[in-house]
Formats: structure tokens, C-alpha cells, sequence
């Protein structure tokens, strides 16, 4: 591990300094990055003293890391993902724990975590089929996360688990995710997380979360969504980037013309771009960079969506 990390988490840690403002900074911070004083030049909110002190913890968190077999990787570092720095207010840090070629080919599959049987029944279906050639990028929840990753019992090959909390998640993490997450890593998968290994989820982690969950996929597929509900953040995020969204679409299906599960579908379907911008409470349309929204509503429309992501 590089020495600047321990600096790189330091920095990261001291109250006010966001992602936003490293991201804003990254070309002085890769600059200054062994030079505590010259890092402490980049806000007046910064001061060697607070360094010295989130050094410390920092040694103590690479510490546990280390007992824990977690990989650090700062976005300073050669094997950050790339398509993660391109969100507005990426992880300085990333923890990694589990199988790293994965982060190069992730796709999103998101829904509510109210889900119906026909959107658990859909989510397994377009999970089995993306996880042959993708990594399935996950939040590790109940609903259509989780029935997006498991057959039965069983989880799938190829997924990358975004923890809320830090992975040592036998001890942040809830009684799903736990579970979920240890079968991911038994199963050759990816756990990530921006939060150090101890710290506990919370209300807002999720929502936080979401953003790396876009950020890292090369494409999103909405199963199941109302208009108003926790897919919003996701989407929001991914709306940000030149990526394609694909959404269920099963005009077909009383229930997914009927019920409000399916309302957030619907919407996009119908309104797509404009859709997006309610459903997400986008304040403006020209924010709305997504390359295309596509219809899913049998197995060959798959195959459409794929070559969308090589383009």
C-alpha cells in the first residue's frame, strides 16, 4: 500500500471536506500528497494539526484493514474504477474485500425493497442472465436486490455487494445484508465499501451508497419501482452520466398497469427523460445526461440493452 494513503484518508475525514471538494482537487491533492503542509494549504478548513491527529485513526483503520484482509484503494491509485470518478462526488477511499476483477464490468439492478412476486420473479430472471457475462452491482437489501442476486438460497457468481456500513458487517451491518454479504464473498463476489470497516450503517447510509452503486455500472435496469420510491437515489445519481437505463416494461400484466409498485416504471416509460426528472425531483432537464432509457419486456430485449453498454 502507498504511503499517501494514510494521508489520503486523513484528508477525507476532517469535518467539512466532502468528496465533492477532493474530487474538485484531486490534481493538487495527487500533487501534494506525501506534503501534509501543502495538502493543509488546500482550505482554510484544513490545518496540520487535524492532519496529524486523522493520522492516527488512519493508521488504525489500514491496521484493521490489514487484520481483516480489506484492500484499501484510494482514487489516487491505478486499480480505482475509472467510471467511478466520473460521478460528481466519488469516494476518496474506496474498501475492498473479494474478488477485484469484477469492478471493471458491473451493471446496476435496482427496485423497490417492497417488491411483488412477479418483481421478485422478474428480478431473478434478469438477474440470472446478466450475471453470466456482467457483475451485478447490489445493495444488499430485501426486495429486488435481494431476489436479483439468488436463485432459491443461492447467490449468484458476479456480484459486487455496496455496503451501507464498513465490512466488517457481522458487526454495521443488518441481519440481511450480513447474511447476503458472506454469501457473496463464499460465492467468489465483491464487497465495497467508502466507510471504514467499523462504522455502522445509519438512516442515510443507503441513499449514500447508491450514488457508488451508479457511479460503478456501466448500465442500470429498474425491475420494479413506485414513483416515489428509494430507486429514486439510484436513478438520480445515474441520470448524472452517459449511460443507458433499461426498465421492465410488462404492458401486458394487470398488475403492472395497476398497481403503484410498478407506478415509477411507468412513468419513465411514458415520459422517459421528463419522467426521470419527477421521479427524482431533478431541478432541471439539461442535468439529465442519460444516453438513452429502453424498454425491457422480453428475453431478446436483453441482448438490445447489452449492446447499448458496449457502445
Amino acid at each position: 500500500m502507498e504511503k499517501y494513503t494514510e494521508n489520503i484518508i486523513a484528508l477525507a475525514n476532517i469535518k467539512g471536506i466532502g468528496a465533492a471538494f477532493m474530487k474538485q482537487h484531486i490534481n493538487l491533492i495527487s500533487l501534494y500528497r506525501a506534503n501534509l503542509e501543502m495538502l493543509s494549504s488546500l482550505s482554510n478548513k484544513i490545518n496540520e494539526e487535524d492532519l496529524y491527529s486523522n493520522i492516527l485513526k488512519a493508521r488504525e483503520i489500514i491496521n484493521d484493514c490489514t487484520t481483516h484482509g480489506i484492500k484499501i484503494i484510494s482514487y489516487l491509485d491505478a486499480d480505482y474504477p475509472k467510471l467511478l470518478l466520473e460521478i460528481k462526488d466519488p469516494p476518496p477511499v474506496l474498501y475492498a474485500k473479494g474478488n477485484l476483477e469484477l469492478l471493471h464490468k458491473a451493471i446496476a439492478v435496482i427496485g423497490t425493497r417492497k417488491s411483488t412476486e412477479l418483481g421478485n420473479k422478474i428480478a431473478k430472471k434478469v438477474g440470472q442472465y446478466f450475471s453470466e457475462h456482467w457483475a451485478i452491482c447490489n445493495g444488499l437489501v430485501e426486495g429486488i436486490d435481494k431476489h436479483s442476486i439468488t436463485n432459491d438460497d443461492e447467490v449468484f457468481f458476479n456480484v459486487i455487494g455496496i455496503i451501507s456500513g464498513g465490512l466488517n458487517f457481522e458487526k454495521t451491518s443488518s441481519k440481511i445484508t450480513k447474511e447476503l454479504a458472506k454469501k457473496v464473498l463464499d460465492r467468489n463476489g465483491l464487497l465495497l465499501s467508502e466507510n471504514e470497516p467499523n462504522k455502522k450503517e445509519d438512516q442515510f447510509s443507503g441513499s449514500k451508497a447508491s450514488r457508488i452503486q451508479a457511479g460503478l455500472s456501466k448500465g442500470l435496469i429498474l425491475v420494479q419501482s413506485s414513483r416515489n420510491g428509494g430507486s429514486k437515489y439510484t436513478l438520480k445519481s445515474f441520470s448524472e452520466l452517459n449511460r443507458p437505463i433499461g426498465v421492465i416494461d410488462f404492458k401486458t400484466n394487470s398488475e403492472f398497469n395497476n398497481s403503484d409498485e410498478f407506478s415509477g416504471n411507468r412513468l419513465l416509460l411514458t415520459e422517459l427523460n421528463q419522467g426521470l426528472q419527477k421521479m427524482c425531483d431533478i431541478k432541471s432537464k439539461e442535468l439529465i445526461k442519460t444516453r438513452e432509457i429502453i424498454p425491457i419486456s422480453r428475453n431478446e430485449d436483453y441482448k438490445v440493452f447489452e449492446d447499448v453498454l458496449t457502445i
